[in-house]
């Protein structure tokens, strides 16, 4: 664990975790967001608004809005079926997208399903579990690369 994620003790997943802000109205960056998954050749299953989902539930009517894109790749769910069944009940992946307060940007934030096996120590073939990884992170990589060119710069 690095200095860093000693300090925050976040896990390599966290800090990993892809970030970026949009400057367009909601409903275009889910669209958008959505769009970048479905080019790099996932799969959307579904995408959901969370708010909506936690308004209904609990009765309260002062959630930001949140909505979740999940997506699956074949290819890596079936690298994770083949390393160990059990495994696919953390696929598939996810990206939120979401408002804050008294901020002008949308967000889209990734977590990665992959090294979040990693972070759990799951008793399967490390190799088998590093290329799946890797694929995701290729994967997820050309995603974010497209989701950056509608960013705001951060600098």
């Amino acid at each position: 664990m690095s200095s860093t994620e000693e300090s925050t003790g976040q896990s390599p997943t966290i800090s990993q975790a892809l970030h970026a802000k949009l400057d367009m109205p909601f409903d275009e960056a889910v669209d958008r967001v959505q769009l970048e998954h479905e080019i790099a050749g996932f799969e959307t299953i579904a995408t959901t608004r969370l708010d909506r989902f936690v308004e209904g539930v609990l009765e309260v009517d002062d959630v930001e809005r949140a909505s979740l894109i999940v997506v699956c790749h074949a290819q890596i769910a079936h690298d994770a079926m083949e390393l160990d069944r059990a495994l696919t009940g953390l696929l598939p992946c996810t990206t939120v997208v979401y408002e804050v307060p008294d901020d002008e940007y949308v967000h889209a934030h990734h977590v990665s399903a992959t090294k979040a096996m990693r972070d759990l120590g799951v008793d399967v073939d490390q190799d088998g579990l590093d290329d799946i990884i890797e694929l995701t992170g290729d994967r997820m990589t050309e995603v974010w690369s497209h989701v950056e060119e509608i960013a705001v710069d951060e600098d």
